[in-house]
């Protein structure tokens, strides 16, 4: 009793951290995404440098576009579906 028990709780375990490993790799596989990502997050730290040395409503500007830079990470993030011109968009913004 006691070993088919050990037994199955062993498979259990290995069976889950395995179909849980697959899945935590399934989203990072598209390096376009990746890419996307990492740009619009460089973009969103030249904002928030530019916005911390400005005043007023430039300042404000600054931090609305990266308040919009940072949404879109999290929806790409999250699966949705962006349009490329969104991203293009968001990039040529702001500071370079």
């Amino acid at each position: 009793m006691n070993r088919k028990f050990f037994t199955l709780l062993t498979t259990g375990a290995l069976c889950v951290s395995l179909t849980a490993g697959a899945f935590a790799n399934s989203g990072s596989t598209n390096p376009e995404k990746s890419n996307a990502v990492s740009q619009l997050e460089n973009q969103s730290q030249r904002l928030e440098q530019h916005a911390q040395a400005t005043k007023g409503i430039p300042r404000q500007e600054l931090e609305l576009q990266r308040f919009k830079v940072r949404q879109l990470i999290e929806r790409i993030k999250a699966g949705e579906s962006v349009d490329p011109r969104e991203i293009d968009k968001l990039l040529r913004q702001g500071p370079q």
